[in-house]
């Protein structure tokens, strides 16, 4: 037998679009079936629409449906011992290859078989995209969609990216008494580590609360020796001055506050940049944590991105001016964050804490601020956002760049299709 070419979310999505015919169907034993009501979708566990009404040879049945590619899924996802599909109506499937029964009674559940009965548009639709190799299935689609759905599209996925975001931040808000000063601590230093090094970066953060910091605030060696110390960077031995004071401040400190370095081999460094090394980031942490400002109460302040970038850029110790790591000079250069890397912090954890700290007060005007820095930024420079512009499809700002990199990954890499609007315009033109 030859394997259906489709998924049974297309079963769900033609059956919530309604494109399935509603009369002059007939059950895989003969009896003929009208859908009254299509039923609730059902996200949950349990059968896949609730309360449906049919009509079957004329009598009216009401109750759930489960929708399979082959009837046989029924056995083979257990739902004979399932007491929740005790109540379905009907059993609807792409292709009929076994009788189904629920468990105690003697007839076999009626089944709908849709081969044959799909619109062959939206089949076709479905298939070009669910079978494509390329990084962006709809690309070849996508010089007919209008311009002003895609714009549409973007916005809600940007809200969507920074909504998942905000959930990460509120995670962090509840586990640390609802500080907003303390969360922000913490999503800072979390994304100080770039994409290779936010777990550990994280971990150092946590383990090191701004109250304990601030104890310190006017002593900057005590703040880069609890900072690299914590980090597992002060376990080697280096001549260096500055790394022997660091590490004699840290064994008192250590002791004082009970500090338990991390292993020092969860830092990464290969394929890094030097200017990215976890050395230099926990360098540039340690002085903007110097700074001493209660960060979070100026940022609500702050009017535009470029005042919220001057409170970010803080310049590490001198020792840093010349090298990228403990005990290994290097060329003399300004080692103060680069306008990109602020834009990350901005993108990755200012604004999802704005939008965060908005529904929390009941006041739209932060969550609106959020999205406002997002549009005043520029466009983030990667694979992704490129691949779009060579599919049509082009970033303006940060905010576009965002709802672009959404789509890619929650929508485009896992064949979302069916819940992308871009798709659903494609599978029903």
């Amino acid at each position: 037998m030859i394997k259906a070419p489709l998924r049974e979310d297309f079963l769900h999505y033609l059956w919530k679009v309604k494109k399935i015919p509603t009369n002059a169907l007939f059950t895989t034993d003969g009896r003929e079936v009208s859908i009254v009501d299509y039923g609730q979708y059902n996200t949950d566990a349990g059968p896949d629409f609730f309360h449906a009404r049919i009509l079957l040879d004329k009598t009216l049945w009401v109750g759930n449906i489960e929708m399979h590619v082959f009837s046989s899924d029924w056995y083979k996802h257990r739902h004979d011992r399932d007491a929740a599909y005790e109540n379905v109506i009907l059993h609807v499937v792409y292709e009929h290859d076994q009788e189904i029964r629920i468990h105690g009674q003697p007839s076999p559940i009626p089944t709908l078989a849709l081969k044959g009965q799909i619109p062959k548009s939206y089949l076709r639709n479905y298939l070009a995209l669910s079978q494509s190799t390329q990084s962006i299935p709809c690309k070849t689609f996508l010089a007919d969609i209008p311009v002003e759905l895609v714009r549409v599209w973007m916005e809600s996925l940007t809200i969507q990216r920074i909504s998942r975001k905000a959930l990460h931040a509120e995670q962090i808000f509840q586990s640390v008494g609802n500080d907003w000063e303390e969360t922000l601590h913490i999503l800072l230093g979390r994304y100080y580590g770039a994409r290779v090094n936010m777990d550990p970066f994280e971990m150092v953060a946590r383990h090191l609360p701004l109250s304990m910091l601030m104890r310190n605030r006017t002593n900057r060696l005590a703040i880069e020796a609890m900072v690299f110390g914590q980090a597992g960077m002060l376990l080697a031995h280096y001549p260096d001055a500055y790394f022997q004071a660091l590490r004699q401040e840290f064994g008192f400190l250590q002791r004082k506050y009970s500090l338990k370095p991390l292993e020092p081999r969860i830092w990464k460094f290969s394929r890094l940049r030097p200017d990215n090394f976890p050395t230099i980031r926990l360098a540039q942490f340690s002085s903007l944590v110097a700074s001493g400002h209660r960060l979070f109460s100026l940022i609500l302040e702050a009017e535009h991105s470029r005042d919220i970038k001057s409170l970010l850029l803080t310049e590490p110790s001198e020792y840093w001016q010349s090298h990228y790591r403990f005990g290994k000079e290097a060329e003399l250069k300004d080692r103060l964050p680069g306008q990109d890397f602020l834009n990350v912090l901005i993108i990755n954890a200012i604004a999802p804490l704005l939008h965060l700290y908005g529904l929390k007060t009941g006041q739209p005007a932060w969550t609106q601020k959020a999205l406002d820095l997002l549009e005043g930024l520029p466009t983030e420079e990667n694979m992704f956002v490129r691949q779009w512009a060579s599919a049509g499809v082009h970033a303006s700002s940060a905010f576009d760049s965002q709802a672009l990199l959404h789509l890619r990954k929650e929508y485009c890499d896992q064949y979302r299709c069916l819940s992308c609007r871009i798709g659903h315009e494609i599978i029903k033109s």
